[in-house]
């Protein structure tokens, strides 16, 4: 177990390296185990990746995988105040608190929370992602038409490769590539650390943190306890939202990070200090994830199903053993089953104290390493991460266009997140509709929408999504009745996306209104040239969407020019350091395949370290090249020889 965990802190922790992909590679491991040993392993190891992700997630802006996702939205800005350990230690507490009382929920209630989520049918799904659209409203309180825009432009790129119902190929490009769809972890690295990096770039001679980091760390862990257990209903409240999304087949910890952040978001006191380095929001998103992972073995274990990608390779690795994951394993099985369930306590026990530990020196180590050097690292890491998804340079491409379009995004004042969340629960949401709809037909071929309204549970998800989606307008109601504190107002500012900080001179600003807008009808025309003769359900919703993504272009062209939006892009003022890391990006994603993953990395790498050196002469050259060397043949050798990810060799190596 202790092996396990600090492979999966590890696994977790690298970008674009999922829990999937680390339980599949511990299986041939478990071979010579005995099926207790094996499962035990496994395991431990599942719920480590999922915590390890949120060390990236705090230090980089990049989740390590994609059930870190909320983790970046108050953990990064922590790490940038200077209290990056405190920002740790949260998560790590709050983590293995997570793992604990969903284990308890496994023991307890496995199958009778398991029959429950067979009454979900393609209805109540549909339901369920727009229940978790409506998070938007709340993350997008500062510009809710352009957070609405951001996460239907999501939806839209969700769409690209095969239908749900129907199989048509759709929205390909004419590329091979995108036959299978985006991947989304390649997205996610993309929108949330690229443009980190380009703000590196802006001034690679800053530092990591913008405050006094040795004043901050102290009395650094004894404040984690207190965010965690001081808060015993939050922390509960995010517990069992994991338990429960990790129940249902499809969903897992990207979703239930999102709604358990934007339910501490709404139930707190103070909800515009989140996305500022709000402790609670990494609370509430690193419990909820933790907790998925024992969610995720209720069905499979009671019912046979597996509730998540990793829980789906255990299954695999339960039918290896020669057990049958279902109803009777817990009658022929049962000291098995209770001990691989039991074993979840010790696992996220330990887990914990190897987290403090290596939390601490993952943190002490980043803001060592200056700024130019973390550049070309995190960018190494990106590209690195992303190929090894899939073993596809397409993959990486996108991860860095999206990069750019991400950070030319945020600063026009759309929210980033939306878009993630609109592209992570588009597919789930069509592919209810859809499936809804068939079913439909079977009740009523003049109303088959009907089906929609009529199940009691879909009912109970309509309510709450009103609720949810209506909640922060209420709030901001109840609000106008108050003044507003100097803070506050600096705050949901900051959180707003409708600017940038100013150095007091005078700056020019846009129309952030009318350059969306274009955008908007820019990326509706290209996708529309590509519709094709799809069958009624492929064509059905894409339509839908370009439809409302139009009626939103308008919308923003018309508040444009009553209530203009004005921003200071920060690409308006970009410098030369930042146009060379772009161009040697693009030039490193696009030669990689053709030239060789080593030559193209060395000599993007090197190119990178020797341009942002801050002296001349040979030294800075030499230094480049030692760096640059032990970093990527260090990183081929992990990826290459040891975890069998086979990099492209191209015409060189």
């Amino acid at each position: 177990m202790i092996i396990a965990i600090v492979l999966g802190i590890m696994a977790g922790a690298l970008p674009g390296f999922t829990a999937t992909m680390a339980v599949a590679l511990m299986i041939p491991f478990t071979f010579t185990m005995s099926p207790v040993s094996g499962l035990i392993t496994i395991g431990a190891l599942y719920c480590a990746t999922i915590f390890g992700g949120s060390f990236s997630a705090i230090l980089l802006n990049t989740p390590g995988t994609p059930s870190s996702i909320g983790t970046t939205f108050d953990g990064y800005p922590m790490a940038k105040k200077g209290r990056g350990m405190e920002a740790i230690y949260t998560a790590t507490i709050g983590s293995g608190v997570g793992g604990i009382l969903g284990t308890f929920g496994l023991i307890l209630f496995a199958v009778p929370l398991a029959k429950a989520a067979l009454k979900f049918g393609p209805p109540e799904f549909f339901w369920v992602a727009i229940f978790g659209l409506t998070i938007i409203s709340s993350i997008s309180e500062g510009s809710l038409l352009k957070g609405i825009t951001a996460g239907v432009l999501g939806i839209l790129v969700s769409m690209i490769g095969n239908a749900p119902v129907g199989g048509d190929m759709r929205f390909d490009f004419g590329l091979v590539s995108l036959q299978g769809g985006v991947e989304i972890v390649s997205v996610l690295i993309g929108f949330f650390c690229i443009p980190e990096i380009f703000r590196m770039a802006m001034n690679p001679s800053s530092k990591y943190t913008d405050e006094n980091v040795v004043s901050l760390e102290k009395g650094s862990l004894k404040r984690a306890f207190h965010h965690v257990f001081g808060h015993p209903l939050a922390t509960l409240r995010a517990s069992i939202i994991g338990l429960f999304v990790g129940i249902l087949p499809g969903a897992g910890g990207n979703i239930a990070n999102l709604i358990a952040c934007n339910e501490a978001k709404r139930a707190s006191k103070h909800p515009e200090t989140f996305g500022t380095g709000e402790p609670q929001g990494v609370v509430a998103t690193e419990t909820s994830n933790n907790a998925v992972v024992e969610g995720a073995m209720v069905p499979l274990l009671a019912l046979g199903i597996p509730g998540s990608p990793p829980a789906a390779i255990i299954y695999g690795a339960l039918l290896l053993q020669g057990l049958s994951p279902g109803p009777q394993l817990f009658v022929r099985n049962a000291s098995l089953v209770y001990a691989f369930m039991l074993s979840f306590f010790v696992a996220n026990i330990l887990m914990v104290i190897i987290g403090f530990f290596a939390g601490k020196g993952m943190y002490k180590t980043v803001i060592k390493v200056p700024v130019r050097v973390l550049i070309p690292s995190i960018l190494f890491l990106t590209i690195l991460g992303s190929y090894a998804i899939r073993n596809n340079a397409m993959d990486v491409i996108i991860m860095f266009l999206s990069g750019i379009i991400g950070y030319i995004l945020k600063d026009l004042g759309f929210n980033t997140g939306a878009f993630v969340l609109g592209l992570i629960l588009g597919p789930i949401a069509e592919r209810g509709f859809v499936q809804g709809f068939l079913m439909g037909n079977m009740v009523s071929v003049k109303m088959p929408w009907i089906i929609f309204f009529t199940r009691p549970l879909s009912i109970v998800l309509i309510v709450l999504s009103i609720i949810s989606g209506a909640w922060p307008i209420f709030r901001a109601a109840m609000k106008k009745r108050k003044d507003r504190s100097a803070i506050a107002e600096a705050l949901a500012f900051s959180t707003s996306g409708s600017g940038t900080e100013v150095d007091g001179s005078q700056k020019k600003t846009i129309n952030s209104d009318y350059i969306g807008a274009a955008i908007v009808f820019g990326i509706s025309a290209l996708f529309y040239l590509q519709i094709g003769k799809w069958s009624k359900y492929a064509i059905m919703a894409p339509l839908s969407i370009l439809i409302l993504l139009i009626a939103l272009g308008v919308a923003l062209l018309v508040k444009g020019r009553i209530k203009p939006e004005k921003v200071i892009p920060s690409f308006a003022s970009i410098n030369r350091s930042l146009v060379f890391l772009v161009i040697v990006g693009l030039l490193w994603v696009f030669l990689m395949e053709k030239v060789g993953f080593v030559v193209t990395s060395m000599a993007a790498y090197t190119a990178i370290l020797i341009a942002y050196y801050p002296g001349k002469g040979a030294r800075r050259v030499i230094e480049s090249l030692l760096i640059a060397g032990v970093i990527v043949f260090g990183m081929y050798l992990l990826f290459e020889k040891l975890l069998n990810v086979t990099l492209p060799l191209g015409i060189l190596i």
